[in-house]
């Protein structure tokens, strides 16, 4: 929440409208979730490597990119299992 309020404080508040304001929002805490941690804590923890895998135990693929995309698509919703996907 810390880094949510420093960003909006920094943007000087919304400009437009509020459904627009709460995209924004949960943009950045979906982006927020699914980004790596940074080197020196992966190599504490070296099986966790963002704050979504801490929540749900596992992560779909390793570059987190791809993870964030196959949870956000319905794919990834069920049984809470990982999902083998094809890679094109």
């Amino acid at each position: 929440m810390n880094y949510q309020d420093r960003i909006l404080y920094a943007m000087q508040d919304f400009h437009g409208t509020l459904d627009a304001a709460k995209q924004e929002l949960r943009a950045m805490a979906l982006l927020w979730n699914f980004h790596p941690y940074c080197r020196k804590v992966q190599t504490l923890e070296p099986h966790s490597m963002s704050p979504f895998e801490d929540l749900n135990g596992f992560r779909y693929h390793d570059n987190w990119l791809r993870n964030l995309l196959i949870a956000s698509s319905l794919n990834g919703r069920g049984s809470g299992k990982p999902v083998k996907h094809k890679l094109n």
